[in-house]
């Protein structure tokens, strides 16, 4: 399953390296990044699209608590399709 999460982060040069980090520690494949600085430049906005067949609870809940992380949001989820 694939899923794809918008992250606002402080612009801080080891941000980016700890969501990948949390995100491989938990088992998840990294399958997209885009990063965009906010126009303040104190911030990012990062769109993450990851796939696991984990729920994808399991690796937001970590995300939330990293410090620099200022906010979270699930764009979309795919649904499986199991073919016969």
């Amino acid at each position: 399953m694939q899923h794809t999460l918008n992250i606002t982060t402080r612009n801080e040069a080891s941000v980016v390296e700890r969501l990948l980090q949390v995100t491989r520690y938990r088992g998840y494949q990294l399958a997209g990044l885009a990063m965009t600085p906010l126009t303040d430049r104190a911030g990012l906005q990062i769109t993450l699209t990851v796939q696991s067949d984990k729920p994808i609870t399991l690796l937001t809940s970590q995300l939330v608590k990293l410090y620099d992380v200022q906010q979270l949001e699930l764009a979309s989820a795919d649904v499986a399709v199991l073919r016969a």
